[in-house]
């Protein structure tokens, strides 16, 4: 049996698709003041022309991903990220994020003997949840107690809060950072996975939640390494609660958005807010829409087939009190297929790297039936992969082939980690089965590099997970007969510029007029618009005005309010 591989980089292929957001109201802290040291060597020269001391109390320092010795040095592969903010990899916050002070100032609370304490001022007090603290040890792991100072001047304290080493602890936000010893200059890479940030929870009592928290006191309590903490982030307290579990269902025109209703049961329902723009709305935002109290779904119609909505929800609890806005996101005429008919085996191929021209004798095989009428715009797929019996994640090679055209993705996936595991793979976007219509067969191949060279095919070592690859096509209507694009000319907007009112011809074939922004934000939505728009209270600039129309077409034209 052929020896263990090293994990093979670059052929990786990830391109995770996220379609439900996070339920928390996670917000990075702005700190107003109380750092007293910098520890992050960053720019051209030296590193300790850009810190002021260190972090372990032996010279050794953290360094940004721009830090150069001189202006001809190769550019560092590792290092804090230049803009300070990063989204923590620990799994249970999914989108929590932080952001680190200038590199350029002081950007850590450094507490280096029992009983040192300071102050970090939040910019913005804050009611919260749950903060999250995020902290390392230097030289060793400390222990840290946390005072929480509201703005009606009580406090909370949480006693004896563990921060590991900043080498080889767990419940880490980033890892492999590399670090920079300030006497020689001398960088190590910490191999890619340290020294590490850490991730520490601090629950905010329930009697507590409905306070501003205005700044933070934190003593180092005992012996051990030093503690060096660089920022906080929030699960934000709101007391109009938010919907939760949103998803959608969808047509090749339309959406059905359902919820689960928030506990509180907001007296006056939800309000909706929907766009082509990732740009999600803001406490003054005019929604699109809302729905009565007891009302968890909503359907829009006559959206454009192929295209990717940003839906947002909020609860309305009455008066001025509004939830956070909660937000799904779904492309309509989406056609997904799921296979469960067993785990999909790999097949051995040992030192041989498979390629995309690769054959497997044991692929899983499934077909997407398009509708009449449409054809593939493109293609997304995902799946899981495990590794077992001493295999290896990295040791994976899988690759989507559209079986129909005989097209194939243009690499090979490829999973990471030396060691056992699940791995997961999600691409979309893939344009292999462009524009056929029908059923469309697609394969997925999927080989092991190690493990049972006398198998062959087989699911012992490494295999696809049943249940969990999934391909789903994105829906295009067919062109439109040569007739269809004449009579679509007919239809126009005058005067183009205007002033106040915008003019529509045979709007009586119209069922909707949208008027978004050059950044995809909808600025006007009109059901059953008359032959006059009234358009006074737009803003002077440039806008897409998009006409769905009662045969299921779509038209836009671009207009200029003067």
């Amino acid at each position: 049996m052929k020896g263990k591989l090293l994990p093979l980089s670059g052929l990786l292929l990830t391109s995770l698709f996220i379609n439900t957001m996070k339920a928390q109201e996670y917000q990075p802290i702005g700190i107003q003041s109380g750092f007293n040291a910098d520890v992050i060597a960053n720019g051209v020269g030296a590193a300790s022309t850009s810190t002021s001391t260190d972090v372990d109390g032996v010279s050794y320092a953290f360094i940004s991903r721009d830090f150069q010795l001189t202006s001809s040095s190769t550019a560092l592969t590792y290092g804090l990220p230049i803009s300070g903010n990063f989204t923590s990899a620990v799994a249970s916050t999914p989108g929590l994020t932080y952001q680190l002070a200038s590199y350029s100032s002081n950007n850590s609370l450094r507490l280096e003997a029992s009983g040192d304490s300071g102050t970090l001022i939040f910019a913005t007090p804050l009611k919260a949840i749950s903060l999250y603290m995020l902290a390392t040890g230097g030289s060793g792991a400390c222990t840290v107690d946390v005072t929480v100072n509201f703005t009606d001047n009580t406090t909370q304290t949480l006693s004896g809060n563990s921060i590991a080493d900043w080498y080889g602890g767990t419940n880490y936000a980033i890892q492999g950072i590399g670090r920079i010893n300030l006497n020689n200059n001398v960088l190590e890479s910490g191999s890619g996975t340290n020294p590490r940030l850490y991730q520490i929870p601090l629950a905010i009592d329930a009697a507590n939640q409905n306070k501003e928290i205005q700044s933070v006191t934190v003593t180092k309590s005992g012996t051990g390494g030093i503690p060096n903490i660089f920022a906080f982030s929030a699960d934000a307290f709101n007391p109009c609660l938010a919907p939760t579990n949103i998803s959608a269902t969808t047509t090749p025109t339309s959406a059905t958005v359902n919820w689960t209703a928030s506990a509180s049961n907001p007296s006056s329902g939800y309000q909706y807010y929907y766009s082509t723009s990732p740009t999600p709305p803001t406490t003054t935002t005019n929604p699109s829409g809302s729905v009565a109290a007891g009302t968890t779904s909503v359907t829009l119609d006559n959206l454009t087939t192929g295209q990717t909505y940003y839906f947002w929800i909020r609860s309305n609890c009455g008066g001025s009190s509004y939830g956070f806005w909660k937000s799904q996101s779904f492309t309509t005429g989406e056609v997904p297929v799921t296979f469960t008919l067993g785990d999909i085996n790999t097949e051995y191929v040992g030192d041989n790297n498979p390629t995309n021209t690769s054959t497997s004798s044991c692929p899983g095989t499934l077909t997407v039936n398009v509708p009449t009428g449409y054809k593939i715009k493109s293609t997304k797929v995902s799946y899981t992969m495990t590794a077992q019996s001493g295999a290896w994640m990295s040791e994976q090679r899988s690759l989507l082939v559209c079986t129909t055209n005989g097209t194939a993705e243009t690499d090979v996936a490829a999973g990471v980690s030396s060691n056992a595991g699940t791995y997961s793979y999600n691409r979309s976007d893939l344009t292999l089965a462009n524009g056929l219509t029908g059923a469309v067969n697609f394969e997925l191949r999927a080989w092991r590099k190690w493990g049972g060279e006398n198998l062959g095919c087989d699911a012992s070592y490494n295999k696809v997970n049943d249940g969990s690859w999934k391909v789903t096509v994105i829906l295009e209507p067919l062109n439109l007969s040569t007739n269809e694009a004449k009579a679509e000319k007919k239809i126009a907007a005058f005067p183009n510029p205007f002033t106040d009112v915008l003019r529509i011809e045979k709007s009586e074939n119209v069922k909707r007029a949208t008027l978004t922004d050059l950044s995809g934000v909808t600025v006007k939505v009109i059901d059953k618009p008359s032959s006059t728009l009234q358009l006074d209270g737009i803003k002077t600039g440039v806008y897409i005005l998009s006409l769905n129309l009662k045969d299921g077409s779509v038209q836009t034209q671009k207009v200029i309010k003067k």
